[in-house]
């Protein structure tokens, strides 16, 4: 079980009020909300990158006290996706992740499907690909925690589909902490969703009770949610 409860601020500026949540494993976790709201800063505070009040607590341990390469242990991020800029192979790209724990680096390319191109340069893969192993990099790492920023930005429908059903696997043994701008990916594969507005939780909780006017309050959009082949749908009008 993960707990959260953490606030932060620029200066005197507060970005991140009381945020306060759960997440444990078999229950891929979204957050959502408009540009602003404070969603990647949420994770940088989590993972230590920035530093957040409050905690970040894993079994009763909180990982805002711990130092860099001991918190590693138990979280790590995927940030959004970037050009790589330097010629590693995916293997030793992927073996970057293992500093903290000395991971299973076959098993997490096998697991992307990569482990056949292990060879290959990071510099010639299309987005898509490269989001992959920097998921393998992560799960390399062998934490209990993944907080991934975004991780169908820019990608095609085809290798968005594939990232998130590689999530919907991983939230089995891992817990699964999303990012996700794209409403309808969220809504159809996560199993809890909070939804930030200016550095407040607005709304948090199990995806299918996510009524259409919350999505309006904070987007200020008409918007309607339908059920597809059972799926979630979001509607907004033009």
């Amino acid at each position: 079980m993960l707990e959260v409860n953490i606030s932060f601020s620029y200066g005197s500026r507060r970005i991140l009020h009381d945020v306060e949540f759960s997440a444990q494993k078999n229950s891929l976790l979204a957050i959502i909300g408009p540009n602003g709201a404070g969603k990647s800063t949420l994770l940088k505070c989590m993972v230590g990158i920035l530093k957040p009040e409050g905690y970040v607590n894993f079994n009763n341990i909180n990982l805002i006290e711990l130092k860099p390469k001991e918190r590693a242990k138990f979280i790590t991020y995927v940030p959004q996706t970037s050009v790589p800029e330097f010629a590693f192979t995916i293997e030793e790209f992927v073996e970057m992740g293992t500093y903290a724990t000395r991971g299973d680096i076959k098993e997490a390319l096998r697991k992307v499907g990569m482990w056949e191109r292990r060879k290959e340069f990071v510099t010639n893969l299309s987005g898509g690909e490269y989001q992959l192993v920097l998921i393998a990099r992560a799960l390399a790492q062998g934490s209990e925690v993944i907080l991934l920023d975004e991780p169908t930005s820019h990608l095609d429908i085809n290798h968005a589909l594939l990232v998130m059903n590689l999530l919907k696997d991983i939230k089995e043994e891992k817990i699964v902490i999303a990012v996700m701008h794209d409403l309808n990916l969220a809504l159809q594969y996560s199993d809890e969703i909070i939804l930030l507005n200016k550095g407040k939780v607005e709304w948090k909780g199990n995806t299918k009770d996510l009524k259409p006017e919350v999505l309006e309050r904070v987007y200020s959009v008409k918007a309607k949610i339908l059920k597809v082949e059972n799926k979630p749908i979001v509607l907004v009008e033009i």
